[in-house]
């Protein structure tokens, strides 16, 4: 069998369930898991979506892959059959949220599906079953925060063909990803001014000049355990509909190879309304 991490917020299709009933005066279990596909079955070679859904009692919430100044990502290990590969984690559009004393968090509430794209082999049997199984932690919180997890299974028969299902599920979802501009041009013109400030110490800015009309530009940066992003300032110029986002990136330690560029999304609303974002590198160098 194959290993492999993979970190998000997330539960699923009912196919297994992480809520047992409640007791009285045992402590809230405010998230839900379970484990879902977009096809009835695997066909050779097909590839198809995997999703690991969480639904999250009103009033709480769970986090992103940088879940900003408190709170923790959600881990989850996925074990897929010989042969199958997957793609990296797809994560939804995070909402900003503001906790007491200015903290500022990402994640999401009411719900999340967090998926990613199997590829099956072409070699596999129609009339055999496989069974991809997942681990699924996460941290939620309301006015305390609360550890979770689940082991999550979803066996599925192999078949000449399948049938689409959970469409409206993985539509929705897919709305919310981050658009993809590679081969495309972004709706911005993009500026990244760096600045060394001392070794593996730098000051960035990143000037957006918007072409199609887009407002409530913002920066939330993925430091991971590369790097720690201080001070981000970011804003929109309502006279000439330009936006920045301003921060200072210290580059940690590392035993590897030193990672050049922070992975970091740019939120924003386009004319008709929708938030959207884009994921953009912005490139470090000493």
């Amino acid at each position: 069998m194959i290993r492999f991490t993979l970190l998000f917020f997330m539960t699923c299709s009912i196919l297994s369930a992480a809520r047992p009933g409640a007791v009285a005066g045992e402590r809230p279990r405010p998230v839900e898991a379970g484990i879902l596909a977009d096809v009835s079955a695997v066909t050779p070679g097909a590839p198809f979506e995997v999703g690991v859904l969480l639904k999250i009692d009103p009033h709480w919430h769970v986090y992103w892959k940088n879940p900003g100044d408190s709170g923790l990502p959600t881990s989850v290990v996925f074990t897929l059959p010989r042969g199958f590969t997957a793609s990296e984690l797809k994560w939804p559009i995070p909402s900003v949220l503001k906790g007491a004393g200015g903290l500022t968090d990402y994640g999401y509430e009411d719900s999340l599906l967090l998926s990613a794209r199997v590829t099956p082999p072409l070699d596999l049997k129609p009339g055999a079953s496989v069974k991809i199984t997942a681990l699924v932690s996460w941290v939620s919180c309301r006015d305390i925060c609360i550890p979770g997890k689940a082991g999550l299974e979803l066996e599925m028969p192999v078949s000449k063909s399948a049938e689409r299902v959970n469409t409206d599920l993985f539509s929705e979802w897919s709305a919310r990803l981050p658009v993809n501009y590679s081969g495309r041009t972004p709706p911005f013109d993009i500026d990244i001014k760096t600045v060394s400030k001392r070794e593996n110490e730098y000051s960035v800015v990143i000037l957006l000049g918007p072409k199609d009309g887009l407002s409530g530009i913002g920066l939330y940066p993925v430091p991971g355990n590369s790097f720690i992003v201080d001070d981000i300032v970011a804003g929109t110029d309502k006279g000439s509909g330009k936006s920045s986002a301003a921060f200072d990136v210290k580059v940690l330690p590392s035993g590897g190879q030193l990672q050049k560029g922070l992975e970091t999304l740019i939120v924003y609303t386009d004319k008709g309304g929708k938030r959207s974002g884009y994921e953009l590198q912005v490139p470090l160098s000493k």
